[in-house]
């Protein structure tokens, strides 16, 4: 017979192989234990079905054109250069003082600058938008 044994045939329960095997999964197991990842939270607040109940039935929305042209509610907003954007931060303001929870979608273009976004953004966070999302 090839491989060996004893003269019956009989090779028994090789544990030895077996331990070998159950140690290198037990190791395996404690390094990665290891190198977990923790997450934590951002605390960011998603718009959901139960904020929709409290906010005014139409939504605000603020469009970026391809070339950095921002409209509120399809009226243009700031020139393209200004990245301070005060239109758009009076009329942020003055929504929030009437409504605090009105909810606000921010419609970019998919060629629209990622730097006119992030200031369409810092104008939102600066007037304490609470109720942001994306849209297309």
């Amino acid at each position: 017979m090839a491989g060996g044994g004893s003269s019956e045939g009989d090779y028994g329960l090789q544990i030895a192989p077996m331990l070998d095997v159950m140690f290198v999964l037990l190791l395996f197991f404690m390094v990665m234990a290891g190198k977990q990842v923790k997450e934590a939270e951002l605390g960011v607040q998603v718009p959901g079905a139960s904020m929709a109940v409290s906010t005014a039935k139409t939504p605000v929305t603020i469009r970026v054109g391809a070339e950095g042209v921002v409209t509120f509610n399809d009226s243009p907003v700031d020139s393209r250069d200004d990245r301070d954007m005060p239109k758009l931060r009076g009329r942020l303001k003055a929504l929030v003082e009437v409504f605090s929870e009105q909810s606000v979608i921010i419609r970019p273009n998919d060629r629209a600058p990622y730097q006119r976004v992030i200031d369409v953004l810092n104008a939102c966070g600066a007037e304490r938008v609470k109720n942001l999302t994306f849209g297309n």
